[in-house]
């Protein structure tokens, strides 16, 4: 309705804004660049902001951001997150099928993860959209997967 009145080509403000289409602020492009540079040296990295200030969007912005030949991006958004899903929910992003135990999907996950690595050179970038609701549990194979050993990439 309001878009007719104004003349406007899109719905401004919506969620499904191509990310090329978003204002690149000076705060936009740092944030970009120092996860980036997480991501680079795989490392932990948490954005935080009060709702509705963009987390979400300079998430969707990240993943496009980033050079698809050199990273691997798998997204996960689920408040209720269990380590079992966490690691079904990345291997299926990977396209294999999860074992059922959390220890063999685990070594499954790491397994494919040297692959991909050790093949295609692509390291991984995993989100956790909403990671604050996470509980102690999850944050622990969280930090896991962080202590993952794969040789470090030529700067």
């Amino acid at each position: 309705m309001f878009e007719t009145f104004y003349d406007l080509i899109n719905t401004p403000f919506s969620r499904d804004i191509a990310t090329d289409q978003l204002y690149s602020s000076i705060m936009l492009e740092e944030t970009l660049g120092r996860l980036e540079y997480a991501a680079q040296r795989q490392l932990f990295a948490v954005i935080i902001g009060d709702c509705g200030t963009g987390k979400s969007t300079i998430i969707r912005k990240f993943k496009d951001y980033l050079d698809s030949s050199q990273f691997m991006v798998m997204y996960l958004a689920d408040s209720q997150l269990t380590p079992r899903h966490f690691y079904k929910g990345m291997l299926e992003q990977l396209g294999c099928e999860a074992e059922f135990y959390r220890g063999d999907a685990k070594r499954q996950l790491h397994r494919e993860i040297e692959i991909m690595h050790a093949m295609h050179n692509l390291q991984p970038v995993v989100i956790v959209d909403e990671a604050h609701l996470l509980d102690k549990e999850m944050l622990e194979e969280v930090r896991f997967l962080l202590n993952l050993k794969m040789m470090p990439r030529a700067q």
